[in-house]
């Protein structure tokens, strides 16, 4: 073999080992970049498992932390239930003693008042039937009426009876009776000043005495202011012997918030959801101890619990939760304050009106008005205890209009009997007020029930008998019938009323013809300029009012009246 064939052999030698080695040389280079990159992500999962062991760590403590806390405060508040409960009983009492102390003597007055004037009005009305009213027939009523009022008042006066050690037993119920004689008359005297004040500043209305309630006296409300403070500043000390961690409704709600943001997942498996009311209740039962329904027109936006719940859970960006976070439910707690409005709002607000609310006082209902909305804001439609709230409202008000008396004394009567007619003005009047004060539940109730409390029981029970009672005295028949109309304005009567007028208005339509035929009878005899034109206008007016132009057009084309209706 010559010396170039072994050299080319050799040099084909060498390539076949050159490639072997940069193969050789890849293949290491690869298994290099492996090794680096196995050793890259070990070094990242090693970081990652150190911080999933802090955040594990973190988790732990806090949740040995959480699940003392819980412990300790459920605990507490169980220890501190009783004495929440006897606060808002003190309050209910409290509450109830102040309207019991004002319906009572509500009653005991029309007991002072009625007893005597129905005796006196008896004994008139039997000598009325004797025969024709003349001057002598009239002058013995009057004489029979004193007789009958004298006898009742000395059956009430509760003579002078002395026991055994010389002590008169009587003497109090004589003080009693004084006492109240003149609280009536200070009342009465504030009431005057009240409507006077009022007629000033509408001249249109002419207000009739009994629509203005002045029934609370200024020693009952403060008595009741001192005793309320008392009891809201036991309230404040509820807490006060605990940590501010368990006696601060801040940093409670705090800790749990923390909960729901670092820990989503485990706060929405622990069904916390479910169990915060139960946990917020008595923080949220002593602060709503201050909610005064029937005597304050106040929003729970404004109260402390409110904003502290308002946004409970939420990012403080408003984003949405992420990470571990994102696989919870968010919406969770939406209803939170729904729920606590419904369940501790409505049974305040149910014995307000069961067991407070006078109904005959125009300020309490137009507080009760705003509070049953308040609460309507927040409670769903369907709830059971918004109806059964619905449910005490009917009842009180029919109720109402069940205990009212309105006198049907006639004109004759009540002039040969003194007071009378001055007692029937305000029994009138207390009955204009009721017939108000139930038209301001028009956006709530539902309009069947309104008419039936309303027209069926009220008006036509209770007032237009009265009226007809004194159709005779047409001026004071159409004074009354425009205060009841004017009651009635925004709900049946007014140029915001549309549609078709309810039929239950029909009763008072009639009773106004009635009394454009008396006054037609009047026109006769009379110039149109007189008293009697002036009345005719005002009557023209009411059927306007109650949407019967058709009546209004027939009246003014019998009394040549040329205005527009």
């Amino acid at each position: 073999m010559s010396i170039s064939q072994q050299a080319e052999l050799a040099r084909k030698a060498l390539n076949e080992n050159l490639r072997r080695v940069k193969e050789s040389h890849g293949r290491t280079m690869v298994s290099l970049a492996k090794t680096e990159e196995n050793l890259s992500s070990s070094l990242l999962n090693i970081t990652s498992l150190e911080n999933s062991l802090a955040a594990a760590g973190e988790k732990f403590l806090f949740m040995q932390k959480l699940r003392e806390f819980v412990s300790v405060i459920c605990e507490f508040l169980q220890h501190k239930a009783p004495f929440i409960e006897e606060l808002e009983e003190q309050m209910q009492k409290l509450h109830e003693e102040r309207a019991r102390a004002i319906t009572e003597r509500r009653a005991a007055d029309n007991d002072d008042e009625i007893s005597e004037i129905e005796q006196a009005i008896i004994a008139a009305r039997a000598e009325f039937r004797k025969g024709v009213s003349n001057p002598e027939k009239v002058a013995a009523a009057i004489a029979a009426s004193q007789i009958a009022s004298a006898n009742a008042r000395a059956l009430k006066s509760a003579p002078v009876e002395l026991d055994e050690f010389g002590r008169d037993v009587n003497l109090q119920k004589r003080m009693d009776i004084t006492r109240r004689a003149e609280a009536r008359q200070r009342r009465r005297a504030k009431a005057d000043s009240k409507r006077k004040l009022a007629m000033e500043n509408d001249n249109s209305s002419q207000q009739m005495e009994g629509e203005l309630s002045t029934d609370e006296s200024d020693s009952e409300s403060t008595a009741y202011e001192s005793t309320h403070n008392q009891l809201l500043e036991v309230a404040d000390k509820i807490f006060s012997d605990a940590a501010e961690d368990f006696s601060q409704f801040s940093i409670v709600v705090g800790r749990f918030e923390r909960w729901k943001k670092d820990f989503a997942l485990s706060y929405r498996d622990a069904y916390m959801s479910l169990s915060l009311p139960a946990i917020f209740s008595p923080y949220v039962r002593l602060e709503l101890l201050k909610w005064d329904p029937l005597h304050e027109d106040a929003d729970f936006i404004d109260m402390k619990w409110h904003s502290l719940l308002f946004n409970y859970g939420l990012p403080e960006d408003g984003n949405e939760i992420s990470g571990e976070d994102a696989e919870a439910d968010a919406d969770a707690d939406a209803n939170l304050i729904p729920e606590l409005v419904e369940k501790l709002a409505i049974p305040i607000l149910h014995h307000q009106l069961a067991h407070c609310w006078d109904m005959l006082s125009t300020r309490e209902t137009k507080y009760a008005v705003s509070a049953m909305n308040l609460i309507i804001r927040y409670v769903n439609l369907s709830s059971s205890a918004l109806a059964e709230l619905v449910t005490v409202l009917r009842d009180r008000l029919t109720k109402a209009v069940a205990d009212l008396l309105v006198p049907t004394w006639s004109p004759l009567e009540m002039k040969a009997v003194p007071n009378a007619a001055r007692v029937a003005a305000y029994r009138f009047g207390t009955s204009v007020r009721l017939m108000r004060n139930i038209c301001l539940w028009d956006k709530i109730l539902a309009m069947p029930i309104l008419e039936k409390i309303a027209l069926d029981e009220l008006l036509c029970g209770k007032v237009l008998p009265h009226l007809h009672s004194i159709q005779s005295n047409v001026h004071d028949a159409i004074v009354r019938t425009e205060r009841i109309i004017a009651s009635l304005y925004g709900v049946w009567t007014g140029p915001s009323v549309t549609g078709d007028r309810s039929r239950k208005l029909q009763p008072l339509v009639y009773y106004l013809l009635l009394i454009g035929k008396t006054l037609e009878k009047k026109h006769a005899s009379s110039a149109m300029e007189t008293e009697s034109g002036k009345l005719v206008r005002r009557l023209k007016k009411m059927l306007v009012e109650l949407n019967e132009y058709d009546h209004a057009r027939a009246l003014s084309r019998a009394f040549n009246l040329k205005e527009a209706l």
